[in-house]
Parts: structure tokens; sequence; C-alpha cells
């Protein structure tokens, strides 16, 4: 490969993993904001995993700006600026590698967590309201399914069943009847433990393809830095004097 053509490569993935950059961080405050509200209304459970989206903001930011100084150094055909982006990417991978590892081990944790915290809802009388809500939220019902209302009658939450979620007016709760067999036959723990797993895994199968596209930069960076040829250094004239 000539070293004109790595250069644009280099360029080119740098200018992708700069996009990618802006993305995280804009994917960091969505999850900053918008998951953790969701969680907190509906459930009423505050995230202690907070740190997970700010790392994802600041992952965000590390890699736009690092991104950046390799577009300069590889137009510039800088030597020193592209050995120096190239450690700078690769301390980065690292860093990445150990939280994506960290992720895959925690989703189970992060999972069986949330778990309890929606079964403990549900027995709690105090917080049937955020649990029916979290039911019409996410269409879900119960704990473990409409099973779980087998000793009322079997008769299901009114927030269990879509024709009345669908038609709000309908307030008074004697005529806001669901029976188990209309009831949303995925139960709550379950679907809220896959929903975080889910999620989790996701981000870990992003973090992957950033560390991918990293690698090769970093590897584009020193194959560039080494073809650069060195600046010529004229030996200075000497004058004898007879």
């Amino acid at each position: 490969m000539c070293r004109c053509l790595a250069k644009y490569i280099l360029f080119a993935v740098n200018l992708i993993l700069t996009l990618l950059g802006l993305f995280l961080i804009g994917f960091g405050i969505f999850i900053k904001i918008q998951y953790n509200k969701m969680l907190d209304d509906v459930l009423g459970i505050e995230l202690d995993q907070d740190y997970a989206p700010i790392f994802v903001i600041c992952i965000g930011v590390i890699v736009a700006i690092i991104s950046m100084f390799g577009c300069c150094g590889a137009i510039a055909e800088s030597r020193k600026t592209l050995k120096s982006y190239a450690v700078f990417m690769g301390i980065l991978a690292v860093c990445k590698i150990a939280f994506t590892i960290y992720l895959f081990v925690a989703m189970s944790e992060v999972k069986d967590s949330l778990q309890r915290n929606v079964e403990q809802h549900f027995n709690d009388p105090g917080q049937n309201v955020a649990f029916h809500a979290l039911e019409a939220t996410f269409k879900c019902c119960g704990t473990t399914g409409p099973e779980s209302y087998i000793n009322n009658n079997n008769l299901a939450a009114p927030t269990c069943c879509d024709k009345f979620n669908k038609d709000p007016t309908t307030t008074d709760d004697a005529n806001r009847i669901c029976s188990i067999n209309e009831a949303y036959p995925v139960g709550c723990t379950r679907f809220i433990g896959d929903l975080i797993y889910n999620f989790l895994r996701t981000v870990a199968f992003i973090l992957i393809g950033f560390i991918v596209f990293e690698l090769m930069a970093m590897l584009l960076a020193l194959y560039v830095a080494a073809t650069i040829p060195l600046p010529v250094v004229n030996p200075p004239t000497i004058y004898y004097s007879y």
C-alpha cells in the first residue's frame, strides 16, 4: 500500500471515528436523561449504575478529539503527531476492551437487580400506581404474567389490558374489567430484565465496533508515520581560508 493511499484511508477512518464519537456523546446524553428518567418516573428506581452513561459520554468526547487529531496528523504527514495519535488510540482501545469485558460480566447482575426491584414494587401496596404505570408503558402484566393475579378472582389489573390503555377515557375501575385471558401474556419481571440485558449487550457490541476501527486507525497511523521520509539535513558548509 502506498503512503498516499494509506494517508487518505487514515483520514477517512478518523473522520468516521469523529462522527461516531459525536454519536456516542449524543447516545450517552440520551441514556443519562431519558433512560434514567423512564425508570425513575415509571418504577421509582434510581440506578446505581449511573456511571455508565457518563463513561459513554467521556469516551465519545475523547474519541472525537483524538480522531480530529489523527485527521490533522494524516494530512500534515507529521511523524510525531501520528505516533502520538497511535499511542493515545491504543490506550483508548485498551480502556474500551476492559469496559466491554466488564459490561459482559455485569449484565446478569444488573438484570437480576432490576428484576428484584420490579418484584418489590409489585408486592408493595404503596407502589401499586408505579407498577401499574409500568404495565401500561411496557405492555406487560404482573411479575410472571397474568397468573400473578390468579388470587384476584382471575382478574388482572386494568393496565394489563390493551383495550383500556388504548382508550384511557374510561377511568371508573368498575368498568375496567380485565380478565386473565385478555391480559398481556408477558410478565414485567422478565420483560424489564430482558430489555436491560439487550440494551447493555447492544452498547457492548457498539464498543467492539469502535475498538476494531481504532485498532485499524492505530496500525494505519504507524504505517504512514514509518513511510514518511526523514527530513534531509544538509551538512554545514565549511569554508577554508588559505
